[in-house]
């Protein structure tokens, strides 16, 4: 299959260009797409190829940069994650309910999502860059953070933190009645940033 206007990926870049070029998003320029879960580390791969204007469609314009920022590589440097490896053992001895399981889970939900996002202020991006939308930052490999954090979770954050860039997310899992599913789970919060109808497989990518 080439890829048409019909093709989900082309679209999620196409939009992420138009939105790079001054277009307003329903509240920020925020694009999430859903991916099957099997290419979307295919997806990623050529996402930053595109990024870099190698071979890929449709063409960055001179006055737009894109940024391939990959989550599973900013995990490692955050305070929770290095605080959850240094404590290992010691959670099994906490008294309650919860498992030592449960409670790395709970408390990566909690704070994962802000930690990221601080990270990417603080190490990641300049402060021209969040103040401009003509930057893309491409948020890649998100299902490596399954079931610590989600796409709506880093948007309101990147919401909240008031970054102005363009910002693209390609999540594992499908829209299902209008709602996002990610990982074939239901969508627990959805923030409004622009979908793309469809979810991007194997085939859009030949």
């Amino acid at each position: 299959m080439s890829q048409t206007s019909s093709s989900p990926y082309r679209e999620f870049k196409e939009k992420l260009r138009t939105f790079a070029q001054g277009q307003h998003g329903i509240r920020n320029p925020f694009v999430i797409a859903a991916v099957d879960p099997a290419v979307e580390h295919q997806v990623a791969d050529r996402l930053e190829t595109w990024s870099s204007g190698r071979m890929e469609q449709p063409e960055i314009p001179d006055d737009v940069t894109v940024q391939p920022t990959w989550l599973d590589e900013l995990l490692p440097q955050t305070d929770v994650y290095k605080l959850l490896v240094d404590l290992g053992e010691p959670l099994a001895d906490l008294e309650g309910d919860a498992s030592p399981g449960e409670r790395i889970e709970e408390t990566m939900q909690d704070q994962l999502a802000e930690e990221l996002v601080q990270q990417m202020i603080e190490h990641e991006l300049s402060e021209d860059q969040l103040e401009t939308q003509s930057h893309v930052v491409l948020l890649l490999n998100l299902g490596s953070l399954y079931p610590f954090t989600r796409a709506s979770e880093l948007l309101d954050e990147l919401d909240r933190r008031n970054v102005k860039s363009t910002i693209g997310i390609p999540f594992p899992g499908d829209v299902v009645g209008g709602k996002l599913s990610f990982f074939g789970g239901e969508s627990r919060h959805y923030y409004p940033a622009h979908q793309i109808d469809g979810q991007i497989q194997g085939v859009h990518l030949q």
